[in-house]
């Protein structure tokens, strides 16, 4: 008999004395149900997880909380929904305010984490689709509209089909990824990096139009960061919209809800965290710009102090690469004279002097 197996167990009136080679069990949980336990199982080489959910009297109901009768899961609904919700309107959704006490709305999901991680997910998945799985919108890129006008009876409303596909184009970052805001137009930075099982998110906000939503990228089995070619998966939680590629693309509420629950500082990041601010990268200070393309004096110990808040390192003003493509194309728009042409033709009240109190913009 496998270590960790209850001699009682049985199923159907049968006992049962082995498991499949390399299984073993691991430890017996109360579930949040009365009368209802969770045996966890993982795999000696793999790794890999699984649980049963058992009766008090040790009989095998299911092998996932999905297959679980009416019975067992009306208990299940009662016993953690109502925290759920709570948990996910402040968190997920971001319909209600953040809770005063970070550790409070953690501790009313006590019966749910205190379960292994692969018995939260199987029941958090039970309470999403109750909840909410039946109302979501699932859409493919590929039959998003070429017209980018936003219309109340197409697929992607309240979205312009435009800037999703803008959106889709977003790269991860980490802690700096910033993509447009589908609602607004406007540079967002996202609040949190959730690195799941199954891949990378992160959380915007919007708060000129008060809406949060979440980009999500795949990572294959094996690998530590997305491929970049990997477009990311589009989740809005007021509209539950759910656009990508994936066949995990139903899953992903439920990805981001269990780490949220696994982690309960993100309620004092999310409490810290601020809008996008151009100050916050090293923005305004022309000279800091142009440090990459021309040769610069060392400058005096003061004139070298980073202000507070700024970083001339930080994804992503300082690249080469940004500037030429935003700053440039932006002032080339704008109708304002390019670097040689100012050289060529200063404004006239442009003076080339080294006096104190001015900057020297030409070259001696």
């Amino acid at each position: 008999m496998t270590v960790g197996l209850p001699p009682s167990l049985h199923r159907g009136g049968q006992p049962l004395t082995r498991l499949y080679p390399g299984w073993q069990a691991s430890a017996r949980y109360r579930a949040p149900a009365d009368g209802l336990d969770v045996l966890s199982l993982h795999h000696t080489e793999t790794g890999q997880e699984a649980c049963w959910w058992l009766s008090s009297d040790d009989e095998i109901l299911a092998c996932h909380a999905l297959a679980l009768d009416s019975h067992w899961n009306g208990q299940i609904m009662e016993a953690i929904g109502p925290a759920l919700q709570q948990f996910c309107a402040a968190l997920l959704s971001g319909e209600t305010p953040l809770p005063d006490d970070g550790t409070g709305l953690h501790d009313s999901l006590v019966p749910l984490t205190s379960l292994p991680s692969v018995a939260q997910f199987q029941l958090l998945g039970l309470w999403f689709q109750a909840a909410v799985g039946t109302r979501l919108r699932l859409l493919s890129p590929a039959s998003l509209p070429d017209d980018d006008g936003i219309r109340p009876d197409t697929p992607t409303a309240p979205f312009a089909p435009g800037r999703l596909r803008h959106l889709l184009d977003t790269q991860p970052v980490g802690p700096h990824t910033m993509t447009t805001s589908p609602f607004s137009g406007r540079m967002l930075r996202a609040e949190l990096t959730m690195p799941t099982e199954k891949g990378v998110a992160c959380r915007f906000s919007d708060e000129e139009d008060g809406q949060t939503f979440y980009l999500f990228w795949y990572t294959p089995t094996g690998r530590k960061a997305p491929p970049k070619d990997r477009k990311p998966l589009f989740y809005h939680p007021a509209t539950r919209l759910l656009l990508g590629d994936s066949p995990f693309l139903p899953l992903v509420p439920v990805f981001l809800l269990s780490w949220f629950i696994s982690n309960p500082h993100c309620v004092e990041e999310l409490r810290h965290a601020h809008p996008f601010r151009l100050e916050d990268y090293g923005v305004g200070r022309a000279s800091a710009l142009w440090e990459e393309f021309i040769p610069a004096t060392p400058a005096p110990a003061a004139e070298k102090q980073e202000e507070a808040g700024q970083n001339r390192t930080s994804f992503p003003f300082s690249s080469e690469l940004w500037v030429r493509s935003s700053i440039f194309r932006a002032g080339q728009a704008a109708g304002l004279p390019g670097r040689e042409r100012w050289k060529k033709s200063p404004p006239q009240n442009h003076e080339k002097t080294t006096d104190a109190g001015h900057e020297n913009h030409d070259e001696s």
